[in-house]
C-alpha cells in the first residue's frame, strides 16, 4: 500500500522524475505512442523493446508503466541511491528476494504525474482497483469550468486527476470516492504533485459532504449499465442508470446559487420512451438550468460487447457474460444506451432546460464554452418578445468565420454557397445569403439590432417589416448556436 511522504520527499521524488524524461512530451517519442501494455493490443514485445537499454528512463519504465519486477542487481548501476530509497519509502517499490516489484502505475497527464493501478489488475479481478486517468477523465478535465471557485467538490475522484486540474482555480477541494483504495491513491497523488488544497473523504455519493456547499461539482461516476458489480471505478448496484439519476436529483442541495455541477454519465432508452423524456424527468424540478450532450448512442448488444471487452479478460466466460447482459436489458425493455455530459446550474427562478445531440467534440479547453451556452440560454429567456430583441446590441463571436465557395464560370469565377462557421468549440455552420453575410457584419457590439435592421433594409432597398422578421429569427438562431453574444440595453 502506498505511504504518504513528506512534502520534500514527495517534491524530491517527483523532480527525479522529471529530469528522468518520465513526462508526456518525452514518453511519447520514446514508447512511439502512450499506450498501456494490453493483451488486447498485443503491444508488450513492442514497449519490451523500446525499454531495453539499461538506462534510468528505461528502468522506472518497465516499473510503472509495464508493471514488471526487476531484479536490484540489474538497475543498481542506472537508478539513484537516492530515488531507489524514496520509491521504498512510498511504497512504490517493494523489495523480496533482490526482486523490486512496483506497487502501482505512473501516469504522467495533464502536467501531473499520477499514481493509480496496472491494466493487469483487470486481469486478477481486483474490484477496488483505482483508474489511472482515461479518455472519460481527460474528457470531462476538457469541458470542467476554470474560474474561480470557493469550493470544488470531486464526486467520485478516484486518483484524483479533475481534483489535481480543478485545484488550480478553487480555494479548496473536496475530492469523495467510495472505494477506500481510491482515497488513499488521491491523497498520494495530491502531496506527489505538491497541491496542498485538497481535502479527500471517503463514502458514498454525497454523504461525505452531507451539509457542505459547492460552486462547481464535477462527476465521473460509475455509470456502467449492466448486470454486474464487479468493479468500483465502473459499475454501481443500482437498476440501470439510476445512480446517475440520484446524482442529478440531489446535486442541487450542494450547490451554491450560482453553482456548477458537470457530470459524464449514461442511460437507458426504454422501449415506448424517447431517451428526451427521460432525462427531463431527471432534471425536473430540481431549481436548476440545465444542458444536456448527447454523445454516443449504442444498441444493447453493441454496448454488452464493447463492457465485457473492457472488464474481462477471460474469453471462455464470454458466452456466459453476454448471454446475462443480454438477458438484463431484454428483461427491462432497454432499446439503446446514450452517453453524453449533463451540465446543471443552480438558479433561483423559472429554469430552462436544453437537450441536444451535439456535433463531434472537437479539441482544445471547452470551459468557457459551457459558461458562453448557458449565458446564450439565459438572453434568449430574456428576450422572447420582439422588442427586447431589438434593444439588443449583438456582436459577432471572435471564433465566428465566413467562408465563400466559388465555382468555374466560362472566364472565371462565380459564388456558389457562403456559410458562416464556428472555429472554436462545436463546429457549428450556417448556410447565409450575401445580403444576410452583410448584415451580420454590422453586429459590431456598437449598434441595437433595431438600427442594424433600419440600416439593412434601406441598402436591400426592401419592406422594413420582412426585413425585421427575417432578421430576428436570425438572430435568434445565431445566439442560440454561439455565433453572436449580445448584452441587453
Amino acid at each position: 500500500m502506498l505511504k504518504l511522504l513528506s512534502e520534500t520527499r514527495s517534491r524530491r521524488l517527483l523532480d527525479l522524475f522529471t529530469q528522468a524524461g518520465y513526462h508526456e512530451t518525452n514518453l511519447k517519442s520514446h514508447l512511439g505512442a502512450m499506450e498501456l501494455p494490453s493483451r488486447q493490443l498485443r503491444n508488450e514485445p513492442r514497449l519490451l523493446d523500446r525499454t531495453a537499454e539499461p538506462t534510468l528512463l528505461n528502468a522506472l519504465l518497465r516499473w510503472f508503466w509495464l508493471g514488471r519486477s526487476q531484479s536490484q542487481a540489474a538497475v543498481c548501476a542506472a537508478v539513484p541511491c537516492e530515488l531507489l530509497s524514496i520509491l521504498l519509502e512510498s511504497g512504490l517499490l517493494a523489495e523480496s528476494d533482490g526482486m523490486l516489484a512496483p506497487a502501482a502505475m505512473l501516469l504522467p497527464a495533464d502536467g501531473f504525474l499520477i499514481a493509480s493501478d496496472h491494466p493487469a489488475a483487470i486481469e486478477r479481478r481486483e474490484s477496488e482497483m483505482v483508474l489511472w486517468p482515461n479518455p472519460t477523465s481527460r474528457f470531462l478535465s476538457r469541458f470542467a469550468i476554470r474560474r474561480h471557485s470557493r469550493a470544488t467538490l470531486d464526486l467520485g475522484a478516484g486518483g484524483g486527476i479533475l481534483s489535481l486540474g480543478a485545484a488550480k482555480h478553487s480555494d479548496t477541494v473536496v475530492a469523495t470516492d467510495l472505494n477506500p483504495r481510491a482515497v488513499t491513491f488521491a491523497l498520494f497523488n495530491a502531496r506527489l504533485n505538491g497541491v496542498e488544497n485538497i481535502e479527500v473523504l471517503s463514502g458514498d455519493c454525497f454523504a461525505p459532504v452531507a451539509d457542505r456547499t459547492f460552486d462547481l461539482i464535477l462527476s465521473n461516476p460509475p455509470f456502467f449499465i449492466t448486470p454486474q458489480n464487479g468493479y468500483l471505478f465502473c459499475d454501481n448496484s443500482m437498476e440501470l442508470d439510476g445512480l446517475c439519476r440520484r446524482l442529478v436529483k440531489d446535486a442541487p442541495g450542494h450547490l451554491n446559487e450560482g453553482g456548477y455541477m458537470q457530470m459524464l454519465c449514461e442511460w437507458a432508452q426504454i422501449a415506448g420512451q424517447p431517451w428526451e423524456e427521460r432525462i427531463a424527468e431527471w432534471l425536473a424540478g430540481t431549481g436548476c438550468d440545465a444542458w444536456v450532450m448527447k454523445g454516443l448512442t449504442q444498441d444493447p448488444a453493441e454496448y454488452a460487447q464493447q463492457r465485457i471487452r473492457e472488464t474481462s479478460q477471460d474469453p471462455s466466460r464470454d458466452n456466459e457474460l453476454y448471454h446475462g447482459f443480454m438477458a438484463y436489458y431484454r428483461e427491462r425493455g432497454v432499446e439503446a444506451i446514450h452517453d453524453g455530459l449533463i451540465v446543471m446550474r443552480r438558479r433561483t427562478g423559472s429554469n430552462w432546460v436544453r437537450i441536444e445531440e451535439v456535433p463531434k467534440t472537437p479539441k482544445g479547453e471547452l470551459g468557457d464554452l459551457v459558461v458562453s451556452t448557458f449565458a446564450a440560454n439565459d438572453l434568449l429567456t430574456q428576450i422572447q418578445d420582439d422588442a427586447s430583441l431589438l434593444a439588443i446590441k449583438p456582436r459577432m463571436s471572435a471564433y465566428a468565420r465566413l467562408e465563400q465557395v466559388c465555382g468555374q464560370v466560362e472566364g472565371g469565377w462565380a459564388p456558389e454557397s457562403i456559410t458562416l462557421r464556428l472555429v472554436e468549440g462545436f463546429p457549428f455552420h450556417l448556410e447565409v445569403q450575401p445580403l444576410v453575410a452583410n448584415f451580420l457584419a454590422g453586429c459590431d457590439g456598437k449598434r441595437t439590432v433595431a438600427e442594424a435592421i433600419q440600416a439593412f433594409a434601406a441598402v436591400a432597398n426592401a419592406p422594413l417589416e420582412t426585413v425585421q422578421r427575417e432578421c430576428l429569427a436570425m438572430i435568434r438562431k445565431l445566439i442560440d448556436r454561439g455565433f453572436i453574444a449580445a448584452e441587453a440595453v
